[in-house]
């Protein structure tokens, strides 16, 4: 693949602006910029899909951050025209696009939390991709949850404890932006909604369950060391690797007592 002209994106994003009320017509020539900015070969994703396969034309990040940097203002302006897009985006089975509705979505939460909700609900039932899970979560999911935390932590623990896999990412990868707030005063609650998944065995799982307190812990280390001090003690090899991968940035006097806790159970 050619280098990425960021220029010429930027144009060309600027031309789909022409079809932003037309939903039809801007997924049709959507698809048509994906397939001219990304690899030649329409690649079929080797996610296992209880549905039919995620088509993929392998676009680089780069293109996505941005196409959706020329589609933001629109989008957030005319939320009227940007629920419908989304729609017609998410019913085509191509990574590019339903990540592209995604994004858009995300951009409206403020505004149509109520539609955006409905919508939101209605794709976490479809999910059986953990790309999709994770970007739906973040982008979306996150934000929601920032509209009312306290509420919707009792929403998010529903899915961290769902028996489909994709929606405990869902569910986990959306506390991801709480972490990123520098104000966010309720990291014990936030930790309390994964206890669901503290012995999961989906190795890509734990990895986001660490990831997400290894997060949470910047905001709330005293919190984060009750909370895995209390799993330490627990024998299931599943939440040994979490703890182990969640200690990194606590302080060392903190992280070597959690650690501690695990090497001491070894020995019983």
């Amino acid at each position: 693949m050619p280098a990425i002209d960021v220029a010429q994106i930027r144009i060309e994003a600027a031309q789909l602006l022409h079809f932003y009320n037309d939903p039809e017509a801007f997924a049709k020539e959507v698809r048509e910029f994906f397939r001219a900015h990304s690899d030649p070969l329409f690649r079929r994703s080797d996610t296992v899909s209880l549905h039919a396969p995620i088509e993929s034309y392998g676009a680089p990040p780069m293109v996505m951050r941005t196409l959706v940097g020329g589609l933001r203002k629109i989008a957030k302006e005319y939320p009227q025209y940007t629920l419908p897009t989304v729609q017609r985006l998410w019913a085509d089975r191509v990574r590019e696009q339903r990540l592209l509705a995604i994004e858009l979505l995300g951009l409206i939460v403020n505004s149509s939390v109520n539609e955006v909700e409905t919508l939101m609900n209605r794709w976490i039932i479809e999910l059986d991709d953990l790309e999709l899970a994770e970007a739906l979560a973040i982008h979306v999911g996150g934000a929601w949850i920032l509209c009312d935390a306290r509420l919707r932590l009792d929403r998010v623990r529903e899915w961290v404890n769902s028996p489909h896999k994709h929606q405990r990412q869902f569910g986990v990868m959306s506390l991801l932006p709480l972490a990123k707030l520098r104000n966010f005063g309720d990291v014990a609650l936030a930790l309390s909604t994964l206890t669901g998944v503290m012995r999961e065995d989906d190795s890509e799982i734990r990895k986001s369950v660490a990831r997400v307190i290894r997060e949470l812990s910047v905001r709330g280390p005293a919190e984060t060391s009750r909370f895995l001090s209390t799993w330490a003690d627990t024998i299931d090899k599943n939440t040994d690797w979490i703890i182990r991968h969640s200690v990194e940035k606590l302080d060392d006097e903190t992280k070597d007592a959690v650690i501690g806790v695990l090497r001491g159970k070894s020995g019983r």
